[in-house]
């Protein structure tokens, strides 16, 4: 946070009083450029639920005070300011200690830098490497404090394009940051899953399938239609995606989509295997399909119908799960069916999130491991749901 009020301070200093000249593009681009890696501490401070809740007045904070008044300065003051900057970064760079080495975890070496980023090599296997290998962050062109932005604006349900044009990025930057998130927070997911416990309240919600961002063919099944549109038939019908949902009462949340309409037994099995604890009560809302979890896993599944619903008999806690999910769908508006389940990962993690979700978050995508790691090419072609 000191390079940021020190940069800061510097550009308003740069501030005149008169109608001010715009510089070119390119030695803007390079000041953000710079900016956005410029702070590599993590950000100590507490983000409280009324935060993380909050929208458009959580983005008002440094990063982009600072990029706002670099845009108002003239020409002959950005290379002062792009000067401090560099210094900075330098500075801050050689108070840091060298990281081990991600590929054998032995000492290292300070081995030059390329584009203002500091590079080091292995004293025993020879490897060079950065302080983001084998990280979520890797091969990109911006430092903690924007991607911590950018966590920060995707847990709170800021759309692409209104997190792009308040971080002045590109839209297709800002899209492979988001995915690379929630792909992390697919493998954490996978490193260690979700265990619901206790009691739990389990059931489905449905959501219109979406072809966001994709021509659709002319030989589709159904005609193109608008974001907010409605299904052309009643029910519960094939155009509806499932997702499944369970939340322990006073736990975790977890969901997860396998198949269009109403899931079976066998779907069911498959979303939940593997993250149920031992001796669970399950309370449903009746499906036949959410018996097979008492079968195989040899929980206890109580149905609770209209009828007999009051007290502990109640699924109210699901229920606000899946009006969380349908309200972060539209904040988002609309998330591509193939995407889905990268988004179930984050609902599941942001619905029981504590007041360090952020943090917690930034951690999961800094971790170094190489199996994390994901590729604009991933973000593309991994893991997408195809039902």
């Amino acid at each position: 946070m000191r390079v940021l009020l020190s940069v800061t301070a510097a550009a308003q200093q740069c501030l005149t009083s008169t109608p001010n000249p715009r510089a070119p593009l390119s030695q803007r681009a390079k000041f953000k450029v710079i900016v956005a890696n410029s702070v590599a501490n993590p950000i100590k401070e507490r983000y409280n639920m009324e935060n993380i809740t909050c929208r458009s007045g959580i983005m008002e904070n440094k990063l982009i005070k600072l990029i706002n008044l670099v845009q108002k300065l003239p020409e002959v003051c950005l290379d002062d300011v792009i000067e401090h900057v560099e210094g900075l970064i330098e500075k801050n760079t050689e108070e840091k200690p060298v990281p081990p080495c991600p590929h054998c975890g032995s000492n290292a070496k300070r081995n030059g830098s390329k584009d203002g980023t500091q590079r080091f090599k292995c004293k025993t296997c020879g490897k060079t490497y950065v302080k983001t290998t084998n990280t979520a962050m890797y091969n990109s062109h911006f430092g903690e404090a924007t991607w911590k932005q950018v966590i920060m604006v995707t847990v709170n349900g800021v759309s692409l394009d209104e997190t792009a044009k308040s971080l002045s990025l590109a839209h297709s930057t800002v899209f492979n940051m988001r995915h690379k998130i929630l792909l992390a927070l697919e493998s954490e997911e996978l490193h260690d899953p979700t265990v619901l416990d206790k009691v739990c309240e389990m059931d489905d919600t449905y959501v219109l399938e979406s072809l966001k961002g994709t021509k659709i063919a002319d030989n589709y099944w159904r005609e193109p239609r608008k974001h907010g549109a409605v299904a052309q038939k009643r029910g519960v019908s094939n155009e509806y995606v499932s997702i499944s949902a369970g939340v322990q009462r006073d736990g975790d949340a977890y969901a997860q989509s396998v198949t269009r309409a109403t899931p079976g037994k066998d779907d069911i099995s498959a979303v939940f295997n593997g993250h149920l604890g031992e001796a669970v009560l399950i309370v449903c809302d009746g499906a036949a399909s959410y018996n097979a979890l008492g079968e195989a896993c040899g929980s206890i599944v109580i149905n609770v119908s209209e009828e007999n619903r009051g007290g502990f008999s109640h699924i109210n806690t699901v229920n606000g799960f899946h009006s969380f999910i349908k309200g972060r769908y539209n904040d988002y508006r609309g998330v591509a069916t193939k995407y889905l389940n990268r988004y179930n990962s984050l609902f599941s993690r942001v619905y029981r999130g504590d007041a360090y979700l952020v943090d917690k978050i930034l951690g999961i995508i800094q971790f170094n491991d190489v199996q994390r790691y994901h590729s604009i090419n991933d973000v593309k072609t991994l893991n997408l749901l195809d039902i």
